[in-house]
């Protein structure tokens, strides 16, 4: 088994250790019923138990990787932290993964040189999920000398730079206070390890037969040990579980999400009386294209088109969508802090103080307008 194959084997197995953290382990033992919400102090500890597992068995990874590199090539440091940054989630999250018909990923704002023409060897990199006046406002609070954003902040090619554009001046405020950003979005969905793979593990709750499956695979040729990745996933649950259930474990573990959108078939009245389900899809952000064939019973994804939801319940198919970036953002806290920090500990930036933006939100609220 090649080093790399070892090192998928265990970041595969540190989410399954994470898991065993979930509220339904540690929180609720042998009780038969869950409340559909977890208080916030119980989430604490979750939390803290699941870093603490994946970083004792990312650090495992990244150490296993790190002599086999030493023994085949000399590895170049970094020129500064934004190199460092760059690299680290290249490693993560290949940048040949993304889907390059369309999506725009990797640097997409350097860093200018240093008036003095010193290099910082500490910082603060910030994570979030989009980028906001609220976000950009944080990240010069925090002194944030670079920040990865999951969704690409240049998606079309430029032909100016002006301050009539919102995105474009958010970019030169950014680049005057030399702050880099990097955006991974479609190489994170499509990884091992990634997005698509964390929600299948929310969703299965600790189980670790089930069968899990790419559902649009990349066909290119792709980097040793990510030879079988691709967007989107479904699993086969070998222990059956009932509707209310996965609504619970998807909620607990995105954030407490107390409202979801359903799509159900007409020829279900009760939510309470679905069959077992035993076949799950998945699609972080929007899924209808990359949904739009799978034949499982239960389709999760952030927001899908009216037309495309219709169409599944009249296949009897169930569609869950919990708003486009309340599908991601929880991974950045969860699963990506850890990642990048153990990644960066055995460079000259181990002191980098990782964080998860506070400001970022979806920009969608649920309004009961009886109250207005």
């Amino acid at each position: 088994m090649s080093i790399w194959q070892r090192s998928n084997n265990l970041k595969v197995l540190s989410r399954r250790i994470s898991k065993f953290a979930s509220p339904h382990t540690y929180q609720i033992g042998k009780r038969k019923s869950i409340s559909i919400f977890t208080r916030a102090s119980e989430n604490n500890r979750i939390l803290q138990d699941r870093t603490r597992n994946l970083r004792a068995c990312y650090t495992i990874t990244r150490q296993e990787r790190s002599y086999s590199t030493s023994k085949t090539m000399a590895v170049t440091p970094a020129a500064n932290l934004t190199d460092a940054v760059v690299a680290a989630m290249r490693t993560l999250f290949p940048e040949e993964l993304a889907d390059s018909a369309w999506d725009n990923t990797g640097l997409l704002l350097g860093q200018a040189p240093s008036p003095n023409g010193e290099n910082e060897t500490s910082g603060t990199v910030l994570l979030t999920n989009d980028l906001t006046s609220a976000v950009v406002d944080e990240a010069l609070r925090e002194g944030a000398r670079m920040i990865v954003c999951y969704h690409p902040v240049i998606f079309r090619p430029l032909k100016s730079i002006t301050t009539k554009d919102p995105m474009q001046t958010l970019l030169l405020r950014l680049a005057a206070e030399r702050i880099s950003v990097y955006c991974p979005h479609t190489a994170m969905d499509a990884a091992s390890g990634g997005l698509n793979d964390w929600l299948c593990d929310i969703l299965l709750d600790g189980e670790h037969q089930a069968n899990r499956t790419v559902v649009q695979p990349i066909s290119r040729s792709l980097p040793e040990g990510q030879q079988y990745t691709g967007y989107g996933r479904t699993v086969e649950l070998a222990r059956p579980v009932n509707l209310q259930t996965l609504l619970k474990r998807l909620s607990a573990g995105i954030g407490d999400l107390r409202y979801m959108m359903v799509a159900i078939p007409p020829t279900l009245k009760d939510l309470t009386k679905t069959q077992e389900i035993s076949k799950v899809a998945v699609c972080a952000g929007s899924g209808a294209d990359v949904l739009k064939d799978t034949d499982a019973q239960v389709l999760v994804t952030g927001e899908m088109a009216h037309h495309y939801a219709l169409r599944h319940t009249q296949l009897g198919q169930i569609v869950v969508t919990v708003f486009h970036s309340n599908s991601e953002r929880k991974y950045l806290e969860t699963r990506l802090k850890p990642m990048l920090e153990v990644e960066l500990e055995t460079t000259a930036y181990g002191d980098t103080r990782v964080i998860v933006s506070k400001a970022d939100r979806d920009p969608y609220e649920v309004i009961d307008v009886r109250g207005l």
